[in-house]
């Protein structure tokens, strides 16, 4: 009986152990269960972005601190609350649109939403939703991208004053052409004019055999070659797209090739309504193709050159452009190396100038082909 009590007392006591071992290890576990609690609901909480789900109808669900921030609202107001009303200008009809969304798909789906005035220290915000399909919740995550928005619209502001001050640029540029042109052609051109007048005196009263007369006959041949020079300068200067337009402009660009450079093949392929581009376009594509051809000329070591202008009109005047393609079959280049030529430099700010976009595909002995795209619309009015 004594032995019996005896095992008894000690079967209590190992009872009593383990159970003690038990509790000690569950309450270890409760306080590290509690202190991952914290340690997550502080991520969650203070996170730098706001977390929130909201339902079908857009009423929050919960939100962390930092979305509550974000509102400038306490979070116990928040809940329950539709997520609209914690804006003053915000486009209620494109959330709803956007909520309906997310709630169709399976996948995240972003937007951006402007929440209030430009100068707001809140004006846009960035949600990325995905849904709980089992709960019909989602969760969203809200970003401020006030500061991001007020960059781009300040690069975006930049880069539009800076088109129009190189269009401002290029006009005076061909504008003064014109007037070194004029210069060239009524003061110089007379000079010389008078030059062979008088020229054609001394040879008329000597002998023809006589040293005078072998010298006046090298000023006229002298005289000839400066005015060959000077028609050439006044072409380059002034294409005299008034008066031919662009298409026959492009054509005696084309003579003034053959007579230059006749070793190299140059062909011309036109398409589209061409006619009715304004001026300021219309010297754009010229001096784009000349200085496509000077490239040609001075770098690519070709036998062929080809350039193709077309006019694309799609239902949509807004969307008329035209597609200009300038093509060699020259030594090419390395296009993944820095081009050191002022040629292509100049092409590209010409195109950024008009809103356009210019590509170059090229590779070694695989000639160059520089494919720009010039939109027509508006162009006046920028």
């Amino acid at each position: 009986m004594i032995e019996r009590k005896k095992y008894r007392r000690i079967a209590d006591y190992e009872i009593h152990s383990k159970v003690d071992l038990l509790t000690s290890l569950l309450q270890n576990q409760q306080l590290e269960l509690e202190e991952s609690h914290s340690r997550y609901a502080d991520l969650y909480d203070y996170a730098p972005v706001g977390y929130l789900t909201v339902d079908e109808a857009g009423n929050i669900l919960s939100i962390n601190m930092t979305g509550a921030a974000l509102l400038r609202k306490e979070r116990t107001f928040l809940i329950g609350k539709p997520f609209t009303d914690c804006f003053f200008q915000i486009d209620q009809q494109t959330f709803f649109d956007y909520l309906q969304v997310v709630f169709n798909a399976t996948s995240k789906i972003t937007i951006d939403l402007k929440i209030g005035d430009t100068h707001d220290p809140l004006s846009f915000i960035r949600l990325e939703s995905t849904v709980i399909s089992d709960k019909n919740i989602c969760r969203m995550i809200m970003s401020d991208i006030s500061q991001l928005k007020r960059v781009t619209n300040l690069n975006r502001d930049l880069l539009n004053e800076n088109r129009r001050l190189m269009k401002e640029l290029f006009r005076i540029q061909e504008k003064e052409r014109r007037m070194l042109a004029y210069e060239l052609h009524d003061e110089l051109g007379q000079w010389l004019t008078a030059i062979r007048a008088e020229n054609e005196v001394i040879l008329n009263h000597t002998e023809q055999n006589s040293i005078i007369s072998t010298s006046a006959r090298a000023i006229t041949e002298c005289t000839q070659k400066m005015h060959q020079v000077i028609r050439g300068m006044l072409h380059t200067l002034c294409p005299l797209l008034d008066s031919l337009g662009l298409i026959d402009a492009l054509y005696e660009l084309k003579k003034q090739w053959y007579s230059y450079y006749p070793e190299i093949v140059l062909e011309f392929r036109l398409e589209g309504d061409l006619t009715t581009l304004d001026e300021q376009i219309g010297i754009t594509v010229f001096r784009l193709i000349q200085e496509g051809l000077n490239n040609i000329y001075n770098h690519a070591e070709a036998s062929w050159a080809q350039v193709s202008l077309s006019r694309k009109t799609i239902d949509n005047p807004l969307v008329d452009f035209l597609l200009l393609k300038i093509e060699d079959n020259g030594k090419g280049y390395d296009t993944n190396q820095q081009f050191t030529g002022l040629g292509l430099v100049s092409m590209r700010e010409r195109v950024i100038a008009m809103n356009g976009r210019l590509t170059v595909r090229s590779a070694n002995n695989e000639g160059t082909e520089i494919n720009i795209r010039l939109p027509i619309e508006n162009l006046d009015n920028d």
